[in-house]
């Protein structure tokens, strides 16, 4: 990304969640990249620190809405939004405002909310963290049915496992 002449540097937040995608900038009006609209949210929109870490520690991002009306905050903690994916682009608008490029800053899943419901308004923090955290999870994949039908509909390849484990066969005796 290079960035010369009048250029401004922004973010785009993509949030992909069950019932829908909320999809945010840091500036006003509304951009659209990659056929994705971004609302924009101005001030009250903020990303917090990405840093990077040295050993076994991967960082995550937080991002942050202020000015929220308490009931929207109230709808937000009631929307499932654990593992769902976020995106943030790292973007440059030209002098009027539209987008020319954007690159991923991050791309993860959301982690958890917190939620400060001041007497003027209210803030929402939502964590991230890395999509590669997942590498390190242990996945339990059992040889059963219903395990392989999860994974590939259709597919029968294990409905005979349990019916061989226990079988006696006298292959190669006399």
């Amino acid at each position: 990304m290079d960035a010369s002449g009048n250029q401004i540097l922004g973010l785009l937040v993509r949030c992909r969640f069950d019932t829908g995608e909320v999809n945010m900038f840091t500036g006003y009006g509304t951009v659209t990249w990659e056929g994705v609209t971004y609302l924009g949210a101005g001030q009250a929109l903020s990303i917090g620190d990405a840093s990077v870490t040295s050993g076994d520690d991967i960082p995550g991002m937080s991002i942050t809405l202020s000015g929220l009306d308490p009931e929207v905050v109230a709808l937000a903690e009631l929307e499932e939004f654990q593992r769902r994916r976020v995106t943030v682009f790292l973007a440059l608008f030209d002098e009027t405002g539209q987008i020319e490029t954007a690159d991923v800053l991050f791309d993860g899943v959301a982690d958890t909310m917190e939620s400060d419901d001041g007497p003027d308004t209210a803030t929402t923090t939502l964590a991230l963290e890395p999509r590669s955290m997942a590498l390190g999870r242990k996945f339990p994949c059992y040889y059963l049915p219903e395990d392989q039908e999860k994974r590939f509909p259709g597919d029968q390849g294990f409905d005979l496992v349990q019916a061989i484990q226990n079988r006696e066969d006298t292959w190669g005796r006399t």
